[in-house]
């Protein structure tokens, strides 16, 4: 009866090492995939076809309900004169609308002094009447102006073939780090990008500060560009 005890004890050694033994051969055999990193970029020109305009009306006084009313009567003045420029009225959204409380710290302590309503709306334009938006919204009594961007109507579009692009761009460069080699390249990996374009014309409101006359606004040219970070498998 020793004996058999023994016999089944080595036995089961004999299991855990041969179970041990084959755990290291599959860790042994298992590949981490090697990689190969490149970074393409692509960038492409367009004269804009929409234009973007923040503007708005604030208003000061004594009490909110009168702020609130002044600031209501210059802003259906304001959005009534941007539709009569030809905006259409799907093209002005309500960007933001704020209540507060205006204090005075002169005297080292907060003293009310009455309240603030500002309305601001973003228009969606074609280029060409942002000048004349500008001069109607001035002269119905909007006193906020916060920018001016342009930009494509297709601007997705034109991204996706940006990004078919830099990708290309990134594959031939890794192509080329393994002139020479057996490998070639396999699957993605991984991919990042970053995304530069269009510019901003107007940067603030204080350019209108002194209003006269209509504004000139060029959309002139500008230039949507990406750059890629591609991690490819090397086969």
């Amino acid at each position: 009866m020793k004996h058999e005890g023994l016999i089944i004890g080595l036995l089961v050694v004999a299991v855990v090492i041969s179970a041990a033994g084959l755990a290291l051969g599959v860790a042994r055999t298992a590949r981490q995939p090697r990689i190969v990193a490149a970074t393409g970029t692509a960038q492409k020109s367009f004269v804009p076809d929409t234009a973007h305009l923040d503007l708005g009306v604030q208003t000061d006084a004594p009490a909110v309900q009168k702020a609130q009313q002044d600031n209501l009567a210059t802003m259906n003045g304001v959005l009534a004169a941007l539709k009569a420029v030809g905006v259409k009225t799907e093209d002005i959204q309500t960007s933001s609308f704020y209540v507060n409380q205006n204090f005075d710290y002169s005297s080292g302590q907060s003293k009310p002094t009455g309240w603030r309503v500002s309305n601001t709306v973003t228009v969606r334009v074609k280029p060409d009447l942002v000048s004349a938006v500008i001069d109607a919204g001035s002269k119905a009594g909007a006193n906020i102006f916060n920018g001016i961007s342009f930009d494509m109507s297709n601007r997705e579009e034109l991204k996706a073939g940006l990004m078919k692009d830099a990708v290309a761009n990134a594959r031939a460069k890794a192509l080329g780090t393994l002139e020479g080699t057996t490998h070639t390249l396999g699957d993605i990996v991984s991919i990042a990008a970053d995304w530069s374009g269009p510019s901003v014309v107007y940067g603030g409101a204080e350019g209108l500060g002194g209003y006269a006359g209509a504004v000139p606004v060029e959309a002139g040219t500008n230039v949507l560009s990406v750059s890629v970070s591609v991690s490819f498998e090397l086969d």
